[in-house]
């Protein structure tokens, strides 16, 4: 089964895991310049970057995926049903044949699920896709310094109400920046969901531990936990950076997530 054929709960995920309003406030500004004509792509089925360009007046937009079911999901939770042309397909097959296409691509924590070893040629390929003066949003899971310690974070889930705020929280800090992610930096879910079940210390963390499934299922595995320094030479090297924004104090992924704006040369 594809990983995101058991995201069946997107209504319950909550920002940092999908955009932001501040993270739409940046791609509106930058976006108000850009030719409304001009081919625009997502990477993946994002309901809220597809409602953003609709609203801009975007008349061509491609959303890039490969789980067409996925991408009919997400149109559920959208606030427009406009006409998109659905490029249907692993990224790393279509980007190649979409060279010097696109005035914008936006992506929203992409990279976890292109393996390590294809990273520099998928961002290649990004690039490729961009058409001379061509930005490129992208959010970005980076991990610049230690993991968080279970204790740390048993010990601060043990005071917090079982809420759907507090629930992703512990999703995203035990799942995505814990130490539970240097033993092979992969996040696995089923795997990291029994050894929280085996370690909670008290009830209300297994509480915690027991609802962590509805935001982030069970069978499922991303490419996250390598350090930033291990990877940012990879990463875009083609592109000019804009712009780089650290995600709000109150974030779980706070320090740790940043949102890039980078463009091609004119």
């Amino acid at each position: 089964m594809d990983t995101w054929d058991s995201m069946q709960n997107w209504h319950l995920v909550l920002p940092p895991s999908r955009p932001s309003g501040e993270e739409l406030e940046r791609i509106r500004s930058l976006a108000s310049d850009i030719d409304r004509s001009a081919p625009v792509g997502v990477l993946g089925s994002t309901p809220e970057f597809r409602d953003l360009l609709h609203e801009f007046g975007f008349s061509n937009v491609h959303v890039l995926e490969r789980n067409m079911r996925f991408y009919e999901v997400m149109g559920e939770w959208r606030v427009y049903q406009n006409d998109e042309h659905v490029v249907s397909g692993d990224w790393r097959d279509t980007l190649g044949s979409l060279r010097g296409i696109y005035a914008l691509i936006l992506s929203d924590l992409t990279s976890g699920n292109i393996p390590y070893s294809d990273r520099a040629g998928f961002y290649d390929l990004v690039t490729e896709a961009l058409r001379p003066g061509g930005f490129f949003c992208d959010k970005v899971l980076t991990h610049t310094g230690p993991m968080l310690s279970l204790d740390y974070l048993f010990a601060k889930y043990s005071s917090l109400p079982l809420n759907i705020l507090h629930i992703n929280n512990f999703s995203c800090e035990t799942l995505f920046c814990s130490e539970l992610l240097d033993a092979e930096n992969v996040v696995d879910s089923t795997k990291f969901h029994a050894i929280l079940n085996e370690r909670a210390p008290n009830e209300r963390v297994a509480a915690f531990v027991r609802h962590t499934p509805l935001i982030t299922p069970l069978g499922c595995k991303w490419y996250y936990g390598m350090r930033w320094c291990d990877l940012e030479q990879e990463y875009c090297p083609d592109l000019a950076r804009t712009s780089v924004h650290e995600d709000v104090a109150s974030s779980p992924y706070y320090r740790r997530m940043k949102c890039f704006c980078l463009q091609k040369d004119k």
